[in-house]
């Protein structure tokens, strides 16, 4: 099985309140977040085993992701999930365009989110994976419909702000790691954690400008990483990826009928054994890994 993150730098264990992340030393001398990401497309890409998948559910991470695969010029099939009827339709047009723009054909998973729900899938595989997240449930199905190596552009280093104490903290939660343990029962071959893959990737993120600005409180309002990171990933790349609202893609469904199953509920209460978070003050963090300027 492909490694999570290279070497398996980064590990997790317990559950729930003891949910635990630990990091390995990481490099203090690295190159800039474009080049270690690249770095990092063409290690994973050695290892790959028959035809090559990446998610692409339309948002800024998969885009990016994609984006560096194609910038080498590695033969790879953009996933894109469809709910049906039309539930998340405003958040893969950005897909869609991309892949009509680039002329990629990409491959697309047909799912009836209603069935989905109604047969009870989405919260067996909630269950089965430890997923608080419902969203994280289709997407690990149409993941297990897949052949070959498939990647998620998931899970890049972020940071967010404790408005309790003002403090910005690294965070990791247990729900990251739902989708491995689908590709763990089911034998997949890939990684959902493309967006950390190398300890480089981790350091070059987190030390970029934006992000110790970021921390440094130079932007009053932003309480975390998510609007920034487009700077970091458009800062030595040419990709110029749009910056677009963060969508789920359930928006609509938790506006619609089927949002009232029963199943939800049963969920939210599972939720509460698998919520674990795991934080690191960022600056401790920094000067932990000599990472400071």
């Amino acid at each position: 099985m492909m490694p999570l993150c290279k070497n398996n730098y980064i590990r997790h264990s317990g559950t729930g309140d003891t949910f635990n992340v630990e990091i390995d030393p990481l490099p203090t001398k690295f190159d800039n977040h474009f080049i270690e990401t690249c770095r990092a497309a063409e290690e994973i890409y050695s290892l790959k085993q028959g035809k090559f998948h990446i998610l692409y559910s339309g948002g800024i991470d998969s885009e990016h992701t994609l984006s560096v695969f194609l910038h080498l010029g590695l033969d790879v099939t953009p996933v894109i999930i469809q709910l049906n009827s039309g539930y998340n339709q405003h958040d893969i047009k950005y897909a869609f365009e991309f892949c009509e723009s680039k002329k990629l054909k990409p491959m697309v998973i047909d799912i009836d989110f209603d069935h989905f729900v109604k047969s009870g899938q989405m919260l067996s595989i909630a269950r089965d994976i430890k997923s608080q997240v419902y969203h994280l449930s289709a997407t690990a199905y149409a993941t297990g419909l897949l052949d070959g190596t498939v990647i998620h552009g998931d899970i890049e280093p972020y940071i967010k702000l404790n408005t309790d104490d003002n403090k910005w903290y690294y965070c990791q939660y247990e729900y990251d790691y739902a989708k491995i343990n689908y590709y763990k029962q089911k034998g997949i071959y890939g990684t959902t954690h493309f967006g950390c893959w190398t300890p480089g990737m981790t350091s070059s993120f987190l030390s970029d400008q934006r992000i110790q600005d970021l921390a440094g409180n130079k932007f009053p309002g932003r309480l975390g990483s998510e609007s920034s990171k487009h700077y970091v990933y458009n800062r030595h790349s040419n990709f110029n990826l749009v910056v677009r609202q963060k969508y789920t893609g359930y928006e609509i469904i938790e506006k619609s009928e089927i949002f009232k199953h029963e199943s939800f509920e049963e969920l939210k209460e599972f939720g509460k054994t698998c919520n674990g978070c795991y934080t690191k003050d960022y600056f401790e963090m920094m000067r932990e890994h000599g990472l400071l300027t």
